[in-house]
């Protein structure tokens, strides 16, 4: 009875071992999408009292994705899982005491397949 435990609990142990080695195998790609926010062609710069926000949605729904954004040179970068995103993005100047915008669609049913630059214009 013995033997057949430790038989048991032995394979068992591999069993899971490989199991968890190839358990990220063949998952999800991430992908890394960087590029610049441009107005009228030119890098969005603006002071640091402005909160801009640029979200990646999955068109199937999901967790959405936030870009980080440099706000002295306008360029951003986000890493999320590939698939197929609507990109939004919305500023907000708190120094002008105007009411929160509702966010803009910069793209929407853009397929990220692989890592990519892609700049984004904002109209203005």
């Amino acid at each position: 009875m013995t033997q057949i435990n430790l038989t048991r609990n032995i394979l068992f142990f591999f069993l899971s071992t490989f199991l968890l080695i190839n358990a990220g195998c063949g998952g999800t790609k991430i992908v890394n999408v960087k590029g610049n926010l441009k107005t009228k062609g030119k890098p969005l710069v603006v002071n640091s009292k402005t909160i801009l926000t640029l979200q990646f949605i999955p068109k199937d729904g999901g967790n959405t994705f936030s870009g980080k954004i440099k706000f002295e040179d306008g360029s951003y970068e986000a890493s999320f899982p590939s698939g197929i995103y609507n990109v939004l993005f919305m500023m907000y100047d708190t120094s002008r005491k105007l009411p929160i915008p509702k966010p803009i669609e910069l793209r929407s049913n853009l397929d990220i397949k692989a890592d990519t630059f892609m700049d984004l214009e904002i109209d203005s």
